[in-house]
Protein backbone atom coordinates (compact mmCIF):
# COMPACT_ATOMS: atom_id res chain seq x y z
CA UNK A 1 0.00 0.00 0.00
CA UNK A 2 1.30 3.55 -1.45
CA UNK A 3 0.19 6.46 0.54
CA UNK A 4 0.11 9.89 0.18
CA UNK A 5 1.15 13.12 2.76
CA UNK A 6 2.61 16.53 2.86
CA UNK A 7 5.87 15.91 4.52
CA UNK A 8 6.04 19.61 5.04
CA UNK A 9 4.24 19.49 7.90
CA UNK A 10 6.89 17.39 9.61
CA UNK A 11 9.57 20.42 9.42
CA UNK A 12 10.23 22.35 12.34
CA UNK A 13 9.31 21.84 15.84
CA UNK A 14 6.29 19.21 16.11
CA UNK A 15 3.48 20.64 17.51
CA UNK A 16 -0.42 20.41 16.76
CA UNK A 17 -0.76 19.40 13.11
CA UNK A 18 2.93 18.06 13.02
CA UNK A 19 3.20 16.28 16.17
CA UNK A 20 -0.46 14.50 15.39
CA UNK A 21 1.31 13.25 11.87
CA UNK A 22 4.21 12.23 13.54
CA UNK A 23 3.10 10.44 15.90
CA UNK A 24 0.54 8.53 13.94
CA UNK A 25 2.92 7.39 11.18
CA UNK A 26 5.55 6.36 13.79
CA UNK A 27 3.49 3.89 16.04
CA UNK A 28 1.85 2.83 12.39
CA UNK A 29 5.21 2.22 11.08
CA UNK A 30 6.48 0.48 13.98
CA UNK A 31 3.94 -2.62 13.41
CA UNK A 32 3.51 -2.04 9.56
CA UNK A 33 6.96 -0.87 8.05
CA UNK A 34 5.78 -2.34 4.95
CA UNK A 35 3.63 0.46 4.36
CA UNK A 36 5.13 2.75 1.81
CA UNK A 37 4.87 6.48 2.75
CA UNK A 38 5.89 8.89 0.44
CA UNK A 39 6.04 12.34 1.35
CA UNK A 40 5.68 15.37 -0.14
CA UNK A 41 7.73 18.56 0.98
CA UNK A 42 8.79 22.44 -0.51
CA UNK A 43 9.31 20.73 -4.03
CA UNK A 44 9.69 17.39 -3.86
CA UNK A 45 8.76 13.69 -2.74
CA UNK A 46 10.93 11.49 -0.64
CA UNK A 47 10.09 8.37 1.16
CA UNK A 48 8.87 8.02 4.98
CA UNK A 49 10.57 4.98 7.07
CA UNK A 50 11.62 4.90 10.42
CA UNK A 51 14.72 5.91 9.98
CA UNK A 52 13.50 9.46 8.27
CA UNK A 53 11.46 9.70 11.56
CA UNK A 54 13.83 9.15 13.94
CA UNK A 55 16.17 12.06 11.69
CA UNK A 56 13.35 14.39 11.89
CA UNK A 57 12.84 13.20 16.01
CA UNK A 58 16.49 14.30 16.75
CA UNK A 59 15.78 17.47 15.15
CA UNK A 60 12.87 18.15 17.00
CA UNK A 61 14.95 17.30 20.06
CA UNK A 62 17.52 19.43 19.13
CA UNK A 63 15.18 22.34 18.21
CA UNK A 64 13.37 21.98 21.84
CA UNK A 65 17.20 22.47 23.31
CA UNK A 66 17.92 25.38 21.35
CA UNK A 67 20.11 23.92 19.16
CA UNK A 68 17.92 23.25 15.94
CA UNK A 69 20.19 25.86 13.71
CA UNK A 70 23.70 24.25 14.62
CA UNK A 71 22.72 20.21 13.58
CA UNK A 72 20.82 20.95 10.75
CA UNK A 73 22.47 20.66 7.20
CA UNK A 74 22.31 24.47 5.05
CA UNK A 75 19.64 23.09 2.98
CA UNK A 76 17.39 22.63 5.58
CA UNK A 77 18.35 25.75 7.05
CA UNK A 78 17.32 27.48 3.30
CA UNK A 79 13.99 25.67 3.04
CA UNK A 80 13.21 26.54 6.84
CA UNK A 81 14.02 30.31 5.82
CA UNK A 82 11.97 30.06 2.89
CA UNK A 83 8.75 28.28 4.57
CA UNK A 84 8.93 30.40 7.42
CA UNK A 85 9.15 33.34 5.01
CA UNK A 86 7.00 32.99 2.06
CA UNK A 87 4.48 30.42 3.50
CA UNK A 88 1.73 32.77 3.62
CA UNK A 89 2.79 34.39 0.56
CA UNK A 90 0.18 33.85 -2.18
CA UNK A 91 2.68 33.00 -5.17
CA UNK A 92 4.23 31.05 -3.04
CA UNK A 93 1.78 28.80 -1.77
CA UNK A 94 0.47 28.64 -5.85
CA UNK A 95 4.02 27.25 -6.86
CA UNK A 96 3.45 24.78 -3.77
CA UNK A 97 0.49 23.72 -5.42
CA UNK A 98 1.23 23.33 -8.98
CA UNK A 99 4.59 21.88 -8.11
CA UNK A 100 2.54 19.06 -5.81
CA UNK A 101 -0.08 18.96 -8.71
CA UNK A 102 2.18 18.28 -11.38
CA UNK A 103 4.27 15.43 -9.84
CA UNK A 104 1.70 13.78 -7.40
CA UNK A 105 0.44 11.33 -10.42
CA UNK A 106 3.88 9.93 -10.95
CA UNK A 107 3.82 8.67 -7.64
CA UNK A 108 1.32 5.55 -8.32
CA UNK A 109 -0.11 6.30 -4.80
CA UNK A 110 -3.02 4.36 -3.61
CA UNK A 111 -4.11 6.97 -1.46
CA UNK A 112 -3.59 9.94 0.02
CA UNK A 113 -3.71 11.11 3.57
CA UNK A 114 -4.84 14.85 3.79
CA UNK A 115 -3.22 15.20 7.39
CA UNK A 116 -3.95 18.80 7.35
CA UNK A 117 -7.24 19.04 6.12
CA UNK A 118 -7.32 18.82 2.35
CA UNK A 119 -4.46 18.25 0.33
CA UNK A 120 -2.40 21.25 -1.81
CA UNK A 121 -4.23 20.55 -4.95
CA UNK A 122 -6.28 17.25 -5.70
CA UNK A 123 -4.39 14.30 -5.79
CA UNK A 124 -6.14 12.23 -8.41
CA UNK A 125 -6.63 8.96 -6.14
CA UNK A 126 -8.90 8.85 -3.12
CA UNK A 127 -8.23 10.78 0.01
CA UNK A 128 -8.35 10.54 3.43
CA UNK A 129 -9.06 13.66 5.20
CA UNK A 130 -7.91 14.85 8.53
CA UNK A 131 -10.52 17.08 9.83
CA UNK A 132 -9.43 18.37 13.50
CA UNK A 133 -12.03 20.98 14.40
CA UNK A 134 -14.63 23.19 12.89
CA UNK A 135 -13.49 26.28 14.75
CA UNK A 136 -12.97 28.21 11.52
CA UNK A 137 -16.47 27.55 10.77
CA UNK A 138 -17.95 28.40 14.79
CA UNK A 139 -15.73 30.62 15.41
CA UNK A 140 -14.23 32.84 11.71
CA UNK A 141 -13.48 35.73 13.27
CA UNK A 142 -10.25 33.65 15.32
CA UNK A 143 -8.50 32.71 11.87
CA UNK A 144 -6.68 34.70 9.48
CA UNK A 145 -8.25 35.57 5.86
CA UNK A 146 -5.36 33.31 4.50
CA UNK A 147 -6.23 30.56 6.25
CA UNK A 148 -10.23 30.71 5.80
CA UNK A 149 -9.35 30.91 1.95
CA UNK A 150 -7.33 28.04 2.53
CA UNK A 151 -10.19 25.75 3.47
CA UNK A 152 -13.19 27.04 1.50
CA UNK A 153 -12.51 23.76 -0.65
CA UNK A 154 -12.98 21.48 2.54
CA UNK A 155 -16.66 21.06 1.90
CA UNK A 156 -15.82 19.78 -1.92
CA UNK A 157 -13.12 17.09 0.05
CA UNK A 158 -15.41 15.93 2.56
CA UNK A 159 -18.49 15.32 0.21
CA UNK A 160 -16.07 12.99 -2.26
CA UNK A 161 -14.35 11.50 0.60
CA UNK A 162 -14.77 7.51 1.42
CA UNK A 163 -14.21 8.51 4.83
CA UNK A 164 -13.44 11.24 7.50
CA UNK A 165 -10.60 11.12 10.25
CA UNK A 166 -10.98 13.38 13.00
CA UNK A 167 -9.81 13.19 16.91
CA UNK A 168 -12.90 13.54 19.18
CA UNK A 169 -16.18 12.58 19.07
CA UNK A 170 -17.16 16.09 19.93
CA UNK A 171 -15.02 17.17 16.19
CA UNK A 172 -17.05 13.74 14.77
CA UNK A 173 -20.34 15.28 15.55
CA UNK A 174 -19.78 18.83 14.38
CA UNK A 175 -18.88 17.24 11.06
CA UNK A 176 -21.23 15.39 10.85
CA UNK A 177 -23.83 17.73 11.64
CA UNK A 178 -22.07 20.82 9.16
CA UNK A 179 -21.40 18.89 6.16
CA UNK A 180 -24.17 16.20 6.47
CA UNK A 181 -21.34 13.30 6.14
CA UNK A 182 -22.52 10.25 6.97
CA UNK A 183 -21.66 10.06 10.52
CA UNK A 184 -20.77 6.11 10.16
CA UNK A 185 -18.32 7.20 8.06
CA UNK A 186 -16.37 9.32 10.66
CA UNK A 187 -13.87 7.63 12.88
CA UNK A 188 -12.12 9.02 15.68
CA UNK A 189 -8.08 8.90 16.50
CA UNK A 190 -7.32 10.93 19.37
CA UNK A 191 -3.81 11.80 20.12
CA UNK A 192 -2.09 11.02 23.01
CA UNK A 193 0.46 12.39 25.60
CA UNK A 194 4.40 12.37 24.84
CA UNK A 195 5.95 9.82 26.98
CA UNK A 196 7.71 12.85 28.28
CA UNK A 197 4.95 14.22 29.89
CA UNK A 198 5.25 11.94 33.42
CA UNK A 199 5.42 12.50 37.23
CA UNK A 200 8.93 12.72 38.11
CA UNK A 201 8.54 13.81 41.50
CA UNK A 202 8.37 16.77 44.10
CA UNK A 203 12.27 16.74 44.76
CA UNK A 204 12.99 16.38 40.51
CA UNK A 205 10.32 19.38 40.10
CA UNK A 206 11.12 21.59 42.74
CA UNK A 207 14.34 21.67 41.26
CA UNK A 208 13.88 22.35 37.51
CA UNK A 209 10.91 24.87 38.28
CA UNK A 210 13.33 27.25 40.68
CA UNK A 211 14.78 28.85 37.34
CA UNK A 212 11.00 30.53 37.58
CA UNK A 213 11.13 31.82 40.42
CA UNK A 214 8.29 29.47 41.73
CA UNK A 215 8.04 26.58 44.27
CA UNK A 216 5.62 23.07 43.66
CA UNK A 217 1.85 23.05 44.35
CA UNK A 218 1.85 27.40 44.30
CA UNK A 219 1.60 28.68 41.31
CA UNK A 220 -1.66 28.71 38.10
CA UNK A 221 -0.38 27.42 34.98
CA UNK A 222 -1.91 28.55 31.68
CA UNK A 223 -0.49 26.62 28.24
CA UNK A 224 -1.82 27.61 24.67
CA UNK A 225 -0.69 29.98 21.79
CA UNK A 226 -1.67 33.20 22.52
CA UNK A 227 -4.60 33.63 20.61
CA UNK A 228 -8.41 34.93 20.70
CA UNK A 229 -9.58 30.94 20.59
CA UNK A 230 -7.77 30.30 23.77
CA UNK A 231 -9.54 32.62 26.09
CA UNK A 232 -6.72 34.42 27.41
CA UNK A 233 -8.62 37.81 28.16
CA UNK A 234 -11.28 35.38 30.31
CA UNK A 235 -9.03 33.83 32.21
CA UNK A 236 -6.93 37.41 33.42
CA UNK A 237 -10.22 39.51 34.29
CA UNK A 238 -11.23 36.55 36.39
CA UNK A 239 -7.39 36.34 38.29
CA UNK A 240 -7.87 39.92 38.52
CA UNK A 241 -10.76 39.52 40.55
CA UNK A 242 -9.62 37.92 43.29
CA UNK A 243 -7.62 39.22 46.53
CA UNK A 244 -4.28 40.22 45.94
CA UNK A 245 -3.66 37.59 49.27
CA UNK A 246 -4.05 34.82 46.53
CA UNK A 247 -2.23 36.39 43.66
CA UNK A 248 0.68 36.29 46.31
CA UNK A 249 0.52 33.20 47.25
CA UNK A 250 -0.47 31.79 43.57
CA UNK A 251 0.79 33.78 40.51
CA UNK A 252 -0.41 32.94 37.17
CA UNK A 253 1.94 31.41 34.97
CA UNK A 254 1.43 31.35 30.91
CA UNK A 255 3.09 29.47 28.65
CA UNK A 256 2.27 29.98 24.90
CA UNK A 257 4.13 31.58 22.14
CA UNK A 258 1.97 34.33 19.81
CA UNK A 259 -0.21 33.51 17.36
CA UNK A 260 -2.55 34.77 15.31
CA UNK A 261 -4.95 37.86 15.81
CA UNK A 262 -5.59 40.44 19.08
CA UNK A 263 -6.12 39.01 22.65
CA UNK A 264 -7.72 42.02 23.79
CA UNK A 265 -6.64 41.92 27.69
CA UNK A 266 -8.21 43.58 29.72
CA UNK A 267 -6.96 46.33 31.25
CA UNK A 268 -5.57 45.01 34.46
CA UNK A 269 -3.41 43.27 33.12
CA UNK A 270 -0.81 45.56 33.27
CA UNK A 271 -1.27 45.82 36.54
CA UNK A 272 -0.96 42.05 37.06
CA UNK A 273 2.36 42.16 35.36
CA UNK A 274 4.15 44.87 37.33
CA UNK A 275 3.00 43.39 40.65
CA UNK A 276 4.48 40.22 39.42
CA UNK A 277 1.47 37.43 40.04
CA UNK A 278 0.94 37.57 36.23
CA UNK A 279 3.69 36.29 34.50
CA UNK A 280 4.00 35.46 30.92
CA UNK A 281 6.89 32.84 29.84
CA UNK A 282 6.95 32.06 26.33
CA UNK A 283 7.33 29.23 24.55
CA UNK A 284 9.30 26.29 26.33
CA UNK A 285 10.85 23.06 25.93
CA UNK A 286 9.05 20.11 26.21
CA UNK A 287 11.29 19.02 29.59
CA UNK A 288 10.05 22.55 31.63
CA UNK A 289 6.79 22.27 30.34
CA UNK A 290 6.38 18.51 31.91
CA UNK A 291 7.89 20.62 35.04
CA UNK A 292 5.55 23.38 35.27
CA UNK A 293 2.53 20.93 34.44
CA UNK A 294 3.74 18.58 37.82
CA UNK A 295 4.54 21.65 40.06
CA UNK A 296 1.31 23.41 39.71
CA UNK A 297 -1.85 23.79 41.59
CA UNK A 298 -4.16 23.11 38.42
CA UNK A 299 -3.94 23.74 35.00
CA UNK A 300 -6.61 26.58 33.83
CA UNK A 301 -7.79 26.29 30.36
CA UNK A 302 -10.65 28.35 29.45
CA UNK A 303 -10.18 27.62 25.72
CA UNK A 304 -13.68 29.10 23.90
CA UNK A 305 -13.49 25.63 21.43
CA UNK A 306 -10.97 22.73 20.75
CA UNK A 307 -11.08 19.62 18.69
CA UNK A 308 -8.98 18.13 21.37
CA UNK A 309 -7.29 20.03 24.19
CA UNK A 310 -3.74 18.68 24.26
CA UNK A 311 -2.37 20.85 27.01
CA UNK A 312 -5.15 18.80 28.98
CA UNK A 313 -4.32 15.19 28.67
CA UNK A 314 -0.42 16.04 29.05
CA UNK A 315 -1.06 18.05 32.61
CA UNK A 316 -3.36 14.94 33.82
CA UNK A 317 -0.30 12.37 32.67
CA UNK A 318 1.78 14.79 34.96
CA UNK A 319 -0.85 13.51 37.77
CA UNK A 320 -1.85 17.64 38.01
CA UNK A 321 -5.91 18.79 38.40
CA UNK A 322 -7.20 20.45 35.32
CA UNK A 323 -9.97 23.29 35.31
CA UNK A 324 -11.52 23.66 31.85
CA UNK A 325 -14.37 25.14 29.99
CA UNK A 326 -17.41 22.98 29.90
CA UNK A 327 -19.42 21.35 27.14
CA UNK A 328 -16.59 21.35 24.77
CA UNK A 329 -14.61 18.34 23.78
CA UNK A 330 -12.15 18.18 26.75
CA UNK A 331 -14.80 16.73 28.50
CA UNK A 332 -14.10 13.58 26.83
CA UNK A 333 -10.83 14.36 28.05
CA UNK A 334 -10.86 14.18 31.58
CA UNK A 335 -14.77 12.29 31.77
CA UNK A 336 -15.98 13.98 34.68
CA UNK A 337 -12.63 14.14 37.04
CA UNK A 338 -12.26 18.03 36.17
CA UNK A 339 -14.43 21.05 37.39
CA UNK A 340 -15.76 22.79 34.00
CA UNK A 341 -16.37 26.04 34.14
CA UNK A 342 -18.46 28.03 31.09
CA UNK A 343 -15.78 29.69 29.06
CA UNK A 344 -16.81 33.21 29.09
CA UNK A 345 -18.22 33.03 32.80
CA UNK A 346 -15.33 35.55 34.38
CA UNK A 347 -17.05 34.99 38.19
CA UNK A 348 -17.04 31.26 37.88
CA UNK A 349 -13.61 31.48 37.09
CA UNK A 350 -13.05 33.90 39.96
CA UNK A 351 -14.51 31.37 42.18
CA UNK A 352 -12.72 28.26 40.78
CA UNK A 353 -8.80 30.14 41.31
CA UNK A 354 -10.40 30.79 44.71
CA UNK A 355 -11.12 27.43 45.57
CA UNK A 356 -8.13 26.72 44.29
CA UNK A 357 -6.48 28.60 47.19
CA UNK A 358 -8.07 26.78 49.50
CA UNK A 359 -6.95 23.29 48.39
CA UNK A 360 -4.54 21.25 46.44
CA UNK A 361 -6.72 18.59 44.40
CA UNK A 362 -3.46 16.65 43.42
CA UNK A 363 -2.47 15.93 46.31
CA UNK A 364 -4.92 13.35 47.22
CA UNK A 365 -3.31 10.04 46.31
CA UNK A 366 -6.81 8.59 44.52
CA UNK A 367 -7.25 11.42 42.47
CA UNK A 368 -3.68 11.99 41.38
CA UNK A 369 -4.24 8.12 40.26
CA UNK A 370 -7.54 8.90 38.99
CA UNK A 371 -5.77 11.83 36.51
CA UNK A 372 -3.12 9.24 35.51
CA UNK A 373 -4.76 6.47 34.84
CA UNK A 374 -7.27 8.50 32.59
CA UNK A 375 -4.52 10.40 30.76
CA UNK A 376 -2.91 6.97 29.86
CA UNK A 377 -6.09 5.22 27.95
CA UNK A 378 -5.21 7.54 25.17
CA UNK A 379 -2.71 5.97 22.98
CA UNK A 380 -0.59 6.43 20.00
CA UNK A 381 -0.93 2.73 18.81
CA UNK A 382 -4.58 2.57 19.44
CA UNK A 383 -5.17 5.69 17.17
CA UNK A 384 -3.03 4.19 14.75
CA UNK A 385 -4.93 0.90 14.94
CA UNK A 386 -7.86 2.84 13.79
CA UNK A 387 -6.06 4.54 10.81
CA UNK A 388 -4.94 0.92 9.30
CA UNK A 389 -8.96 0.21 9.59
CA UNK A 390 -10.02 2.88 8.00
CA UNK A 391 -7.11 2.23 5.21
CA UNK A 392 -7.71 -1.29 4.54
CA UNK A 393 -11.83 -0.02 4.63
CA UNK A 394 -11.18 2.39 2.34
CA UNK A 395 -9.25 -0.12 -0.23
CA UNK A 396 -11.89 -2.72 0.11
CA UNK A 397 -14.54 -0.25 -0.52
CA UNK A 398 -12.18 0.53 -3.86
CA UNK A 399 -12.02 -2.83 -4.86
CA UNK A 400 -15.91 -3.10 -4.48
CA UNK A 401 -16.23 -0.35 -6.83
Amino acid sequence: MRIGLESRLLDGPLTGVGNYTFRILDAILQGHPEIDYRGFGVGSWSSLDLNSLRRIAEMDRSSNNGSAGANRPLTQKAGAFFRSKLARLGYAQAIYRKRFSRSVRSQSLDLFHAFNYLPAADPGVVTLPVVYDLSFVRYPDFHPVDRLRALEGLAWVIERAPMVQTISEFSRNEIARFYGYDKERIFVAPPAAASIFRPLGLQVTTSEIARYDITAGNYLLSVGTLEPRKNLRTLVAAYSNVSKSIRDRLPLIVVGGKGWGELDLPQSTAGLVHEGSLRFIGSISNPDLRSLYEGARALLYPSVYEGFGMPVVECMACGTSVIHSSRTSMDEITAGLAPTVDALDVDAWSEQITKLAQSYPSDQRSYRDQLLGRASSFSWSESAEKVLQGYKAIMQRGVQQ
